[in-house]
C-alpha cells in the first residue's frame, strides 16, 4: 500500500511537470524522429559511432544524428559554436531533463542567445528519458554514461578543436540533467573542472519514485534502474552524487533550486520544494567535508523553463570569475599527476582515476574506498580481490619494497617497476573467501561482512642487495682493468708517434700518448662512461 501511494505521488509530480512545460510549446521529440534516416546500422557498421546526418540550423547552431553503439540506435546532438572563436575552445556539456531532448535547451532555454558572447563550445546530447544511467530495456541495454563520457568526447575530438584540459571541461544540466552532470563529475573528477545543476535531485535514495518512473518511461521495468533501494543499496549509493560527494573536492560546484512558489501565488510546486530541500542537504554534506561550493536557494521559482533559463544565465556570468579563481585545491590534478595524495569512492568493479587502474573481483555490488593514494602507497576498503596498477611514477627496472597488510595478514616482497615505471599489485580484500557465489536469504549477512576492513599497500625504494653489490664491484674491477689496458695502448701509440715524427713541439697542447681522434669503441667522456655503466646495471 505504501509503495503504491509513493508511486502514485511520483506519477502525479511527473504529470504536473509535463503540463507546466507544455505551456512553452510542444516537445520536439513528439513531432520529430529519426525515421527519415532509414533502418538502424547493423553488423560492422554498428560497432563504432558515426555521423548519419548533420544540419546547419543557424550561423552557430549545428544538429547531428549519431549512431551510438552504447545505445544501439541513432540519437541526436546539437552543438553551439563558440560565440568568441579561438584556436581551441573549452567545452560545456549541457544536459536536458526528463521529458525533454537534445533540442530543448535551444528551443526552450535560450541557450543560443545566452552563450552569444562566451568562448565555450556547447554540446547538447540526447539523454533519453533522463536516467543518465545504464538501463536494461527488454533485451537491450541503454548505456547512457558510456555515450556521454566516451562517445561524445570522441565525436568532439573528430569534428572540433577542443581544449581537453580538465579546467576547460564543464558539465551542466537541469533537473535530471543536473543529476547526470553532478554524477559524471563524481565518477570522473580528474576529467572535469566545473559542474552546475539547476533544480536537480542529487540524492536518488530520497527520490526513489521519481527515478523509478523516469526509468519506466524509457521502457524499463519497475525497480530495474538501480534495484531495490533496500536490498541493492550499494547500487543506489554508487549512482548518488550525495554519497560520492568526497570525489567532488577541488571542482567548481554550482547548484540552485527555487522555493516552489511564486510571489503572490497560492499554489506550490511540490517537486521543486522537494528538490530545494535536497539542495540544502547536499550543501550541508559538502560543508561537513570541507568542500567549497556555491548553493543558491531561490526565494521563488518553479520547476520550469523560465527558472532554468535564469539559472543558466547566472551561471555563465560567474564562469569567467571561477576560471580565474586561485585556490590550493584547483591544482589538485597537477599535484596528483606528480604522485600527490587523493581519495576516491566508486561502485564500479573497474575504474581508472588519475592514471591508476583498479580492478575489483566481487560477487555483489559495493562502494569501494580507494584512500590515501600516492606514490607511497594506498588503501582499499571493501570485499573481494583486487588488482591495482600504478601510473608511471617509478624508475623503470628499479626494485621496490612492497608491504601489504589487511584482514588476511601481512605480506612483504620486492617488485621491479616495468619499462614504463609502473607497479602492479594483486591481493585479497575482506571476505574474499567467504562471500557466497549465489547470494540468498541464508547468506544475506555476507553483504556487509568485512566491508569496513582496510587493506593497505605501502611502497618504498628497495636497498641494493649483497649480490648486486658484488656484481657492481666486479663491473668496477673490469672497467679499471680496461682503463689500464687503454692507457698502456695510448702510451705505446704516443711513443710510436714521437719516433715517427708525428709529434712536434709546435703544438704544446698535444701531449705524448694523445691523438686527435678517439679510438673506435672507446668512451672518452666521463658522462658517457657513467651512462654506459648505469645502463648495464639496469
Amino acid at each position: 500500500m505504501r509503495r503504491s501511494l509513493i508511486i502514485a505521488m511520483g506519477a502525479r509530480a511527473i504529470r504536473t511537470l509535463t503540463a507546466a512545460r507544455s505551456q512553452r510549446g510542444r516537445y520536439p521529440a513528439r513531432d520529430q524522429n529519426t525515421s527519415f534516416l532509414g533502418p538502424e546500422p547493423r553488423g560492422k557498421d554498428a560497432r563504432t559511432w558515426h555521423i548519419r546526418d548533420k544540419r546547419k540550423l543557424s550561423p552557430r547552431l549545428r544538429e547531428f544524428f549519431l549512431y551510438s553503439p552504447a545505445l544501439g540506435r541513432t540519437v541526436g546532438v546539437r552543438v553551439l559554436l563558440p560565440g568568441v572563436p579561438a584556436e581551441v575552445s573549452p567545452v560545456i556539456c549541457l544536459f536536458h531533463g526528463g521529458g525533454d531532448d537534445f533540442r530543448s535547451w535551444t528551443d526552450f532555454g535560450s541557450a543560443e542567445e545566452l552563450t552569444l558572447d562566451s568562448p565555450y563550445l556547447v554540446v547538447m546530447p540526447d539523454g533519453g528519458a533522463g536516467t543518465y544511467s545504464r538501463l536494461a530495456v527488454g533485451s537491450e541495454v541503454h548505456d547512457w554514461p558510456r555515450f556521454h563520457t566516451e562517445e561524445i568526447p570522441a565525436f568532439l575530438t573528430a569534428n572540433f578543436s577542443v581544449d581537453w584540459a580538465p579546467g576547460s571541461q564543464l558539465l551542466a544540466g537541469l533537473s535530471m540533467g543536473g543529476y547526470g552532470a553532478m554524477k559524471y563529475a563524481a565518477w570522473h573528477p580528474d576529467r572535469y573542472g566545473s559542474v552546475a545543476a539547476f533544480s536537480s535531485p542529487l540524492d536518488p535514495l530520497s527520490t526513489v519514485p521519481a527515478f523509478d518512473i523516469i526509468a519506466m518511461r524509457e521502457g524499463a521495468r519497475s525497480l530495474s534502474l538501480f534495484g531495490d533501494p533496500g536490498l541493492d543499496r550499494s547500487e543506489w549509493l554508487a549512482n548518488s552524487p550525495y554519497a560520492l560527494a568526497e570525489n567532488l573536492r577541488g571542482l567548481d560546484l554550482w547548484f540552485s533550486a527555487g522555493s516552489g512558489s511564486l510571489e503572490g501565488a497560492k499554489d506550490r510546486d511540490l517537486l521543486e520544494s522537494m528538490i530545494s530541500s535536497q539542495g540544502e542537504r547536499f550543501s550541508a554534506r559538502l560543508n561537513a567535508l570541507g568542500i567549497r561550493h556555491s548553493w543558491f536557494p531561490r526565494t521563488s521559482g518553479l520547476h520550469n523553463w523560465p527558472s532554468w533559463e535564469r539559472e543558466l544565465g547566472a551561471w555563465l556570468k560567474t564562469l569567467a570569475k571561477r576560471r580565474d579563481y586561485a585556490s590550493s585545491d584547483r591544482d589538485r590534478t597537477d599535484r596528483v599527476a606528480d604522485g600527490g595524495q587523493f581519495t576516491y569512492l566508486s561502485g564500479h568493479a573497474l575504474f581508472d582515476i588519475h592514471g591508476w587502474r583498479v580492478e575489483i573481483s566481487r560477487r555483489r555490488g559495493q562502494v569501494v574506498r580507494f584512500d590515501a593514494v600516492s606514490a607511497a602507497g594506498f588503501s582499499l576498503t571493501g570485499t573481494g580481490s583486487f588488482r591495482v596498477r600504478t601510473p608511471a611514477l617509478f624508475d623503470p627496472g628499479r626494485r621496490y619494497d612492497i608491504s601489504v597488510s589487511g584482514p588476511g595478514g601481512d605480506n612483504a616482497y620486492q617488485q621491479k617497476a616495468d619499462k614504463k615505471g609502473r607497479l602492479t599489485f594483486t591481493g585479497r580484500l575482506a571476505a574474499a573467501m567467504h562471500d557466497p557465489i549465489i547470494p540468498g536469504k541464508r547468506t544475506a549477512h555476507f553483504t556487509a561482512l568485512g566491508q569496513d576492513e582496510v587493506t593497505a599497500v605501502r611502497i618504498s625504494s628497495a636497498p641494493v642487495d649483497a649480490a648486486e653489490n658484488r656484481r657492481h664491484s666486479s663491473d668496477e674491477v673490469d672497467r679499471a682493468a680496461a682503463d689500464r689496458r687503454h692507457t698502456a695502448a695510448a702510451e705505446a701509440d704516443g711513443k710510436a708517434a714521437v719516433d715517427e715524427g708525428l709529434y712536434t713541439a709546435d703544438d704544446p697542447d698535444q701531449l705524448p700518448g694523445e691523438t686527435t681522434q678517439a679510438p673506435a669503441g672507446v668512451y672518452i667522456e666521463s658522462g658517457r662512461e657513467s651512462s654506459a655503466a648505469d645502463s648495464s646495471e639496469r
